[in-house]
């Protein structure tokens, strides 16, 4: 791990091709190494057997009791509470306001609800209409099998409802299901972000 750890240091990791070295920040570590988590260029110990997700760059032990709402510029960490969901970085009361890409307004949106998904994709911003989405460099995860596969280019993700999908920045890569798009600030590229859909997607995800 010596060569990847100069290579981190030098900013030129991508050079190596050896097993599963990775940087995180300047420090190389194994990606598959489940007793070890990178949040956002910060190198995390996880106890073994714990459930662990990031929050940019904290490190979140308990999922199921604290929630990581996160937008383009920031990311926030909140306990846990029946009712409430994300609005970009905000949490917030769902009985007593309503998201729509991003921003909440007074009262409550009718017909929301949480769906199980058994299949992910990700793709590549390449321009954002108010009912369309277009992206580019799609690859289609399915979580039960752990099998990944390339679609055509361009990918149009057609959006009925606009307010389903957070403010989105060209150029940048984002999960998404066949109705919703989700920001992805826990994992510092694509290949972590894969690799973390890969392990975790089996078992059914909601989301609010």
């Amino acid at each position: 791990m010596s060569a990847a750890v100069s290579a981190c240091l030098s900013g030129s990791l991508g050079q190596i091709r050896r097993g599963n070295a990775h940087c995180c920040g300047v420090t190389a570590y194994d990606i598959k190494d489940p007793q070890v988590k990178c949040c956002a260029g910060t190198l995390h110990a996880v106890a073994g057997g714990r459930e662990a997700q990031c929050c940019v760059s904290t490190l979140q032990t308990a999922p199921e009791q604290r929630v990581c709402c996160s937008s383009e510029a920031m990311a926030v960490l909140y306990s846990a509470k029946v009712g409430f969901g994300c609005c970009g970085h905000l949490y917030y009361n769902s009985s007593l306001w309503s998201c729509c890409a991003g921003r909440l307004s007074p009262g409550p949106q009718p017909g929301r609800h949480r769906r199980e998904k058994v299949k992910v994709h990700i793709g590549t911003v390449e321009s954002v209409s108010p009912f369309s989405i277009v992206f580019t460099s799609v690859l289609r995860i399915r979580g039960s099998s752990s099998v990944v596969t390339p679609l055509a280019s361009p990918h149009t993700l057609h959006t009925p409802d606009h307010c389903s999908a957070p403010g989105l920045a060209p150029g940048r890569s984002y999960f998404f299901d066949d109705v919703n798009v989700f920001t992805d600030s826990n994992h510092d590229s694509v290949l972590q972000s894969l690799h973390f859909i890969i392990s975790k997607c089996h078992r059914p995800v909601t989301n609010i």
